[in-house]
């Protein structure tokens, strides 16, 4: 029986096509100008698109039998199609050249015929173009071309309004519903990223750009995480946690293998650099730049405030695509993200706009990033359409929720986004000393921030994560809204008589301030004006003051006290540099964490109006137990402490074991780390992360 032969379909890729019977490249249908050695180029590179063709194969398949110069031919090739597909060297998205070795097609291509090494046979020589008009002719219709064009761009560039690029729909690829921590990567045809699994453990996943089942990398390494994705698509730069927030880094085969230290450096966050043959990385306030072979360490710039908060808030370095200059995100702990950018050798250091976990597009016209107030995805103008239009530095909001977007990430053909697509709850849980289990509290809303009315029959707290302030009785009844948005509310604490709530609240572009409201309901009344932010107001015993304290990370400013009365303000003696201030229940005490690093929990005495150190390690979240005799902390991730609930006796300084946090089951969440807080009978109280996160695919057309 005799076989049929393949049907040939044109070769597509974008929104071109490739007849190669015909030879001719259309775009939507028209023709364009490209015959001869570049569209026989052309027609070998989409022979196997992913595959590098040498400058060997090349020389062989087009001049055989002839002494050419073969560089000059290839690069005037090269040239004429990357302008008639509208392509660039620099950030390319059909033909990326690989230095000293060849050309490679990069964009997925559809059609053609089975089988390979055909394509150029089948395209005759362009036969030489001949004029046959005289040379007037020519230079009239050029003449007219430049006007069109000249009215064209007056046209678009003072009449039409610019149209911003947005999202056409959205397509999900994972199902699982797992934390996906950092950055992912793309290859073009599979996404890696990381997930975290209940049981605390990380792995690092792969998804097709299409959807459809994950599948682990093998990966040796201890607390696994993606960084970075090498340019040629074949290695992963990737962090393993020696500690809590310190990794080293490891380069690590996509096809497997064993991983290779990047030196012996430590650090928070890093990305390879633009020639990647080193990697960025950033540890304290310090930026390096070190080879991958560990040689070479070189310090390119130092940073006034805070580059980072935490390992879940990540630096999230990026190379633009001319690896001129690189970005980065700086978190204050007021809830500030800024995106700040640096040339690639360190100078020029600059804060750009609000904003955190940028990345270019691959032509580099946009910059993407995520809203930290809100979860939404924005594009930043890049580039000017034209030289003498003014570039629009208003970014252009690509998504309103529901979902919150995180860790955007370009396809390599830029017609899709992806992106870790969040639905954030929270779980308010109580533990159980008799069973030794966390459980459900005030089932049913995601919250945190509780605090209680000192006779344990009312509640107030805000919502996660929105930010609205509620209270209401123990059992959930007379519930009420005591703020609206735009405000955000966060840290309630009741007034010893009830009567009112002191919380600290902030507006879109304004400082966090202390505000007082009834319980009953009205208009919220700011304390103390000020463009800085306050944080952690609390009450004194007998109601008529408040005390509060700038933000962690950001200054030495000390912990103000301010008199309800006459509104006179005074600072605590000695407390520059502390934050978190709590007034012991009998008044003698307040309590407050030194801003350095250690996080030390201290105490002031009133009556002999000093300091002295009660904890020496890293802690946080401190809260006075009803009688007064405690003091309960979290004590974060040490070899010492691992992540626990403790308590401080003030009889004795002893520190007592209550729980460990991962016993939760899921981990605790909360808008500035993981809340934790007390019952009115004093058990623990944390907010259990009951998140789903996956990942998206959001389809985008650009102006």
């Amino acid at each position: 029986m005799a076989q049929t032969e393949p049907q040939y379909r044109p070769l597509q890729f974008g929104n071109f096509e490739v007849d190669v019977r015909a030879g001719e490249l259309r775009k939507a249908g028209v023709k364009l100008k490209l015959s001869g050695q570049p569209f026989q180029v052309l027609c070998i590179l989409l022979e196997r698109p992913g595959v590098v063709a040498t400058r060997e194969e090349l020389q062989k398949r087009l001049w055989p039998n002839t002494f050419v110069d073969v560089d000059h031919n290839l690069n005037t090739a090269i040239n004429k199609i990357r302008e008639v597909l509208g392509d660039s060297a620099e950030s390319p998205r059909f033909v990326e050249t690989l230095p000293r070795r060849g050309y490679r097609f990069i964009a997925p291509v559809a059609g053609g015929v089975p089988s390979s090494g055909q394509l150029v046979e089948a395209v005759p020589p362009a036969p030489p173009i001949t004029s046959r008009r005289p040379l007037y002719y020519a230079l009239a219709f050029i003449g007219a071309l430049f006007v069109t064009v000249a009215v064209l761009g007056l046209w678009q560039t003072a009449f039409r309004t610019q149209r911003g690029p947005r999202v056409l729909g959205f397509t999900k690829l994972t199902n699982d519903g797992q934390v996906k921590n950092g950055p992912m990567v793309t290859d073009g045809s599979r996404i890696y990223f990381t997930e975290w699994l209940p049981d605390g453990h990380s792995l690092i996943l792969q998804v097709s750009v299409k959807g459809g089942d994950t599948t682990p990398l093998q990966e040796p390494l201890k607390q696994p995480e993606v960084l970075d994705l090498s340019r040629d698509g074949t290695e992963l730069l990737v962090a393993s946690y020696e500690d809590k927030e310190r990794a080293s880094y490891w380069v690590q085969p996509v096809a497997g293998g064993s991983p290779r230290r990047v030196g012996s450096v430590l650090g928070e966050d890093a990305r390879f650099g633009p020639d990647g043959a080193s990697v960025i990385y950033g540890e304290g306030h310090d930026i390096y730049s070190v080879n991958l072979d560990g040689a070479s360490t070189r310090k390119l710039l130092s940073l006034d405030g805070t580059p980072f908060a935490s390992r879940s808030d990540p630096i999230a370095f990026r190379f633009s695509p001319d690896g001129r200059v690189f970005r980065f995100t700086q978190h204050d702990h007021a809830d500030t993200w800024r995106i700040t950018e640096s040339a690639a050798d360190g100078t020029g250091l600059r804060e750009m706009f609000r904003g955190a976990l940028g990345e270019w597009t691959p032509d580099g016209r946009f910059y993407l990033f995520r809203d930290s107030r809100n979860g939404d995805l924005w594009a930043m103008p890049e580039v000017r359409s034209f030289p003498w239009r003014k570039r629009d530095d208003k970014p252009i909001q690509l998504t309103a929720g529901p979902l919150d977007f995180l860790y955007p990430s370009p396809a390599k053909d830029g017609k899709e986004v992806f992106a870790t697509g969040a639905s954030r709850r929270l779980e308010v849980v109580r533990y159980d000393s008799h069973s030794g289990e966390f459980v459900p509290y005030l089932h049913g809303i995601s919250a945190e921030a509780l605090a209680f009315s000192r006779d344990g029959q009312w509640v107030t707290y805000t919502t996660y994560p929105d930010g609205l302030l509620w209270r209401s009785r123990l059992d959930g009844s007379e519930r009420l809204q005591l703020t609206f948005p735009p405000m955000r509310a966060f840290l309630p604490r009741w007034s010893p008589d009830a009567k009112q709530i002191a919380f600290v609240a902030t507006l879109p572009d304004a400082a966090w301030n202390v505000y007082l409201v009834s319980s009953d309901g009205g208009t919220p009344q700011r304390v103390l004006p000020s463009d800085q932010d306050q944080m952690d107001a609390n009450w004194s015993p007998n109601g008529t003051s408040l005390v509060f304290a700038s933000v962690v990370g950001v200054s030495k400013n000390p912990i103000y006290i301010i008199d309800l009365r006459s509104r006179s303000v005074s600072t605590l003696p000695g407390s520059s540099g502390l934050f978190s201030p709590h007034w012991s229940p009998d008044g003698r005490y307040i309590s407050a964490i030194t801003v350095d690093p250690s996080h030390r929990l201290m105490l002031f005495d009133f009556t002999n109006q000093k300091w002295t150190e009660a904890f020496s390690l890293p802690m946080g979240w401190e809260t006075w137990s009803r009688d007064g005799k405690y003091i309960y902390f979290r004590g974060f991730a040490t070899p010492e402490l691992g992540d626990r609930i403790l308590r401080l006796r003030l009889a004795d300084r002893k520190v007592e074991n209550i729980v460990d946090i991962q016993r939760t089951g899921r981990g605790i969440g909360g808008s500035f780390g993981g809340w934790f807080g007390l019952a009115p009978d004093d058990s623990p109280l944390v907010a259990r992360d009951i998140s789903t996160q996956e990942i998206y695919a959001l389809e985008m057309d650009w102006p």
